[in-house]
């Protein structure tokens, strides 16, 4: 089963990431995948709250097991694996920026409660 967690480098926690980009030793193994599992996608999908509120999961995944019912989908073959020797830490900033860069562009997604509790659009630096 998978899990969760919100990470600093992200402006809220209602960007949550799956631990195949949170734990290193699950992101080198999708930057060492191989071929025949690509393209890589980054994709999330909303999930709701009973009371209203809702939170978007990044997670990483190859072409054959796509998610459904996605609200973000991108191809980041290139950024994940086009590097055998990227560190961790560089890899993961690049797909945070990926997730900070759509939510700060669709900020009719942030949910009535983000939006009461100030969780607005931080830009990182």
């Amino acid at each position: 089963m998978a899990w969760y967690t919100s990470h600093k480098a992200l402006i809220t926690e209602y960007l949550c990431i799956e631990q195949n980009i949170s734990l290193n030793e699950e992101l080198v193994s999708w930057r060492d995948m191989p071929k025949d599992y690509q393209p890589i996608r980054l994709q999330a999908y909303i999930n709701h709250y009973q009371d209203g509120d809702y939170d978007y999961f990044f997670s990483l995944h190859s072409a054959k097991n796509p998610l459904t019912n996605l609200v973000f989908d991108e191809d980041v073959t290139t950024l994940v694996c086009g590097n055998s020797k990227a560190s961790c830490a560089t890899i993961r900033k690049q797909l945070f920026k990926l997730m900070n860069d759509w939510w700060c562009a669709n900020p009719e997604r942030h949910s009535s409660k983000a939006k009461e509790q100030g969780k607005a659009c931080q830009n990182l630096q």
